[in-house]
C-alpha cells in the first residue's frame, strides 16, 4: 500500500472561517480499490466500465438546487422501480452489472461559474461492449429521471488495480470565495466542503461484502 499523502485544507464561508483540517487526499481511493481487491482472483477477467451522471446548476435552477437531488438520482437509476417497456432500473442494472462503486466529485470547471456535480460510477461485468449496446436505453431512463443530467460511458479494460484506481473520481475542486458559489446557500456549500470526506457507496456484489 503506498503512503498516504496530506494535505491542508483551508474553508472559508463569507466571514467565518474553520480551523485547518488534515485530509487525507488518498483515503477515497484506497478504501474503493481494497474492496475490488477482496474479490480476487475471480474479479481479474471482468470488464470495467465508468458511467458519469453530471448535474450543473444554472441561474434557472440554482434556487431549487441541493445535495439530495444527487442523491435522489442516484437511488432512482440504480435501485428504482422506474419501468422502461417491461424492466425496472433496478432489473436493468443487475441484469448488466455483478458490482461497482459511486463516488461523488464536485469541480468548478469554468471560473466564477457554478461547480459540476457528477455520479461517478465504476462498474464490472461479465459483458464486453456494454458502452455501446447501453447508453439508448440509459440515455432514456436517465431523461425519465431528470432531463438536466449529462450521462457518459466509458469501456475501460478488463480489470487491474492500476486501471481501476485511475479512474476513481472524487475531486472536490472549488473556490470558496466565488461569488457564484454564494447562492447555492449555506447548507449546500457546507455539503460541498464535507464532499472531500465522503464515503464510496458500493453496489451489488461488492455491497454485500463485509467492510
Amino acid at each position: 500500500m503506498e503512503i498516504l499523502n496530506n494535505t491542508q485544507v483551508y474553508y472559508s464561508l463569507g466571514n467565518e472561517y474553520t480551523d485547518y483540517d488534515l485530509v487525507d487526499k488518498n483515503h477515497i481511493r484506497d478504501m474503493v480499490v481494497g474492496r475490488f481487491e477482496t474479490l480476487q482472483p475471480t474479479i481479474k477477467d471482468k470488464h470495467l466500465y465508468s458511467l458519469k451522471l453530471q448535474l450543473k446548476p444554472s441561474r434557472l435552477d440554482y434556487h431549487q438546487f441541493n445535495i439530495e437531488i444527487l442523491q435522489d438520482i442516484s437511488r432512482r437509476i440504480t435501485n428504482g422501480m422506474s419501468v422502461l417497456g417491461t424492466m425496472s432500473n433496478r432489473m436493468y442494472w443487475s441484469k448488466n452489472f455483478i458490482g461497482g462503486c459511486r463516488s461523488i466529485s464536485i469541480v468548478e470547471e469554468v471560473t466564477n461559474d457554478f461547480p459540476v456535480f457528477s455520479l461517478n460510477y465504476i462498474l464490472y461485468s461479465y459483458y464486453d461492449n456494454l458502452d455501446i449496446t447501453m447508453m439508448k436505453q440509459l440515455v432514456l431512463r436517465v431523461r425519465m429521471i431528470n432531463p438536466s443530467v449529462k450521462l457518459t460511458m466509458n469501456y475501460l479494460g478488463r480489470y487491474t488495480p492500476e486501471l481501476l484506481s485511475s479512474h476513481i473520481d472524487y475531486r472536490t475542486e472549488v473556490n470558496y470565495d466565488n461569488p457564484v458559489l454564494s447562492k447555492l446557500g449555506e447548507k449546500t456549500i457546507d455539503d460541498i466542503y464535507h464532499n472531500q470526506f465522503q464515503r464510496p457507496r458500493f453496489i451489488g456484489e461488492l455491497y454485500k461484502l463485509k467492510p
